[in-house]
């Protein structure tokens, strides 16, 4: 046989055995694409609860100004919005969260830690505050309010510490 023939079907059996193995690759574009999606995809749960800490921590500044300033009825509504992470608005978005199968604490719900949707606030920690909150409302004297302020204040710096 012709040496140069030779070299064709050698060189053909090569190229033949490696075009499965080109066409078995993803292309390296379609590996980065897929690699930045999947960083934005396991970066959202730490978005989400930096932006309730947030969330949480003006609720938390505003009820402890409105403190100071002698606006008892103003901080305890701020306390229970803490509790509640959020007011109607917010409860609506963690609704539609829910019901689009996000789940930030799947598993603390189905330990019963938090409450369906919640993404810092334990169930524990929303009974005390909120309790704070009533007894903040119902406070004679400023003996009671230091008394419901601090209460809340030591569950919302550990919810906010966390």
């Amino acid at each position: 046989m012709n040496r140069n023939l030779k070299l064709s079907l050698v060189l053909g059996v090569v190229v033949l055995m490696a075009m499965p193995s080109v066409a078995q690759k993803t292309p390296s574009s379609m590996v980065a694409a897929y690699d930045s999606l999947a960083t934005i995809i396991l970066s959202v749960p730490q978005a989400e609860e930096d932006l309730v800490r947030a969330m949480l921590d003006g609720h938390y500044r505003g009820a402890k100004a409105l403190m100071k300033q002698g606006r008892y009825d103003e901080a305890a509504a701020e306390m229970a919005l803490f509790a509640n992470e959020g007011d109607n608005a917010i409860a609506g978005i963690r609704k539609r969260l829910v019901e689009g199968g996000h789940h930030h604490n799947a598993a603390g719900e189905e330990q019963g830690i938090y409450e369906e949707g919640y993404v810092l606030v334990t169930r524990e920690a929303k009974k005390e505050m909120l309790a704070s909150s009533t007894a903040m409302r119902q406070a004679k004297d400023d003996v009671a309010r230091e008394a419901a302020w601090k209460e809340f204040a030591a569950f919302a710096e550990e919810t906010l510490a966390e």
